[in-house]
């Protein structure tokens, strides 16, 4: 059966990762990015269409879902734009919550929090029966994370919104399950932390495990990586015996 990718942050990191696996089987992506020198030579080698989106922005959206209509049905949604708090040249202690700076806190939560609700808002319309959807969140998502706790915030309520869609999507036969990875070799990653002792994941084995995940059959799940070697594990809410 023919595949629609839509995927956000795809310039880099595992969104491009995703973009070329993807793309590699065969499949038609959407890859949507702000760095439109970055996004334009990924599609350029590797086939996609690329469009420039701000998924902050609900009337940059709105330009996505008029550009679908014009190709194609959306079968796999791979929201996975995020960044931290501050970027990844500064000095740890940037990243603590006594440093908040207002702009950039406006501009994590925009990116890691709107960027999900509104492309889900954009998007869900689109779908059809057996769609998917994989939510990139974080570890940090479901543990704490003192070196950077307002990202650890953004993640955590993209998981708790990945949790509460699960059971009005099912009723569309649509799945959706967020990924928690560990550290992960991509540029968000503050440069201080890049040190000897540090091991991060392959942006190419985190993409592997997105498509895991759009085939999996539970839904609304927390799907733990803590390490390239170690499988996936789901990490449970309360009460969820599913």
């Amino acid at each position: 059966m023919a595949q629609l990718w839509i995927v956000t942050g795809a310039a880099s990191g595992i969104g491009a990762a995703v973009t070329q696996r993807v793309r590699g089987q065969g499949h038609d992506v959407l890859a949507l990015d702000v760095n439109d020198e970055a996004g334009t030579a990924l599609v350029t080698e590797h086939g996609a269409e690329y469009l420039h989106c701000d998924v902050s922005r609900q009337d940059h959206w709105a330009e996505v879902v008029s550009r679908v209509q014009q190709i194609g049905t959306p079968t796999h949604i791979h929201l996975n734009a995020g960044i931290q708090i501050a970027p990844p040249e500064a000095p740890m202690e940037a990243y603590r919550f006594e440093a908040l700076e207002l702009e950039r806190y406006r501009l994590m939560m925009g990116v890691n929090v709107d960027g999900v609700v509104f492309g889900l808002q954009a998007l869900l319309p689109l779908l059809q029966p057996g769609a998917s959807i994989v939510v990139t969140a974080s570890l940090a998502g479901i543990t704490p994370y003192a070196v950077d706790p307002l990202y650890a915030m953004s993640k955590h309520a993209v998981v708790g919104l990945v949790r509460s869609l699960a059971e009005p999507l099912a009723r569309r036969e649509i799945t959706i399950n967020a990924l928690c990875p560990g550290g992960i070799d991509t540029n968000i990653i503050p440069h201080a932390q890049r040190t000897d002792k540090a091991i991060f994941m392959t942006a190419d084995h985190v993409a592997e495990e997105v498509q895991t995940l759009m085939d999996a059959q539970k839904t609304g799940k927390t799907w733990a990586k803590v390490a390239q070697e170690k499988p996936l594990f789901i990490v449970r809410a309360p009460g969820d015996k599913g």
